[in-house]
């Protein structure tokens, strides 16, 4: 079997690790990859000051209200938290260097999606400039309300309201899935365009593991909208509720697999029952459709 079990899913998203966090394990239906030694990238470990701001972004906030730092920066933008003059929450993004194409994706994908009900940040502005030593990009969206699913889950010691919260979880990503996607949204072949952007993103993403990836996918099924990047802490909640998904710079249309892998393959068998009471019986993949999936979206 050519799946491997990821010896550090701290590459990836250290915030996402549900299962790490408490004492039960995840059985085998939700194996994880390995994708080898992740080269390091240029951190985003400094927080965005009002000096680092254009006019442009500067005009749309209350200065008076300082930024405010989210829990944990990004490996491919910086984000800080702001108000505007209304007293409204936007997030700031800045991607420089390889990295920018990252942050005009999101953008792209969030002004298509904005006519459709789909629970997405609002875009409010979006620039490029030169900075001393790069290109950079620049988005700023409103805020989502809540917190993460991450945090909500980690923190959640009843079973009850648990069980409801990924229910609803599983709802609201098979809503999405149902979306028709926007005209001329994801052209191309879905695959092949998501390897070919971790490629870019990732230099251990090397010809060989691309090619393994390319002659093992699964049998093909209906496309569908999907948001690209699932993991827990790019989704958003209050209460029991979820309240929309952040970080949609991968969006495409695509495998809806590739949601529910990345979505449930760090909970437990008890919550991936909770997740597809909510998405339905597709929500079931076998455990190497889950490793699968899994392995693409660690090359990002």
């Amino acid at each position: 079997m050519f799946y491997w079990m990821v010896k550090n899913m701290l590459t990836r998203k250290s915030a996402g690790a549900v299962s790490k966090s408490r004492e039960s394990k995840p059985d085998s239906a939700a194996a994880t990859v390995d994708t080898g030694w992740m080269e390091p990238r240029r951190p985003y470990a400094m927080p965005l000051t009002f000096a680092d701001l254009p006019d442009e972004v500067r005009a749309l906030l209350d200065n008076n209200v300082p930024l405010q730092e989210p829990p944990q920066q990004g490996r491919t933008s910086r984000v800080a938290f702001a108000v505007d003059a209304r007293g409204e929450p936007m997030v700031i993004k800045r991607s420089a260097g390889q990295h920018l194409d990252v942050v005009r994706r999101e953008h792209r994908a969030l002004q298509a999606l904005a006519p459709l009900d789909v629970s997405a940040p609002a875009p409010l502005l979006f620039l490029e400039c030169s900075s001393p030593l790069e290109q950079e990009g620049w988005l700023v969206t409103r805020r989502l309300p809540g917190t993460t699913l991450e945090a909500a889950l980690r923190t959640q010691p009843d079973h009850a309201r648990r069980t409801s919260l990924l229910t609803d979880f599983g709802a609201a990503v098979a809503r999405l899935h149902a979306t028709p996607p926007p005209t001329g949204f994801g052209t191309g072949d879905w695959l092949e365009n998501a390897l070919e952007v971790a490629k870019s993103l990732n230099p251990a993403a090397d010809a060989g593991r691309l090619g393994h990836l390319r002659h093992h996918q699964p049998a093909p099924v209906a496309t569908a909208l999907i948001h690209g990047d699932l993991f827990l802490d790019n989704v958003m909640t209050v209460g029991e509720r979820v309240t929309g998904f952040i970080d949609w710079s991968f969006a495409d249309v695509g495998d809806p697999r590739y949601d529910v892998a990345v979505a449930t393959h760090e909970l437990t068998r008890a919550d991936r029952e909770a997740f597809a009471e909510g998405y339905g019986p597709a929500a079931r993949l076998t455990a190497a459709e889950t490793a699968y999936f899994v392995e693409v979206a660690l090359l990002f």
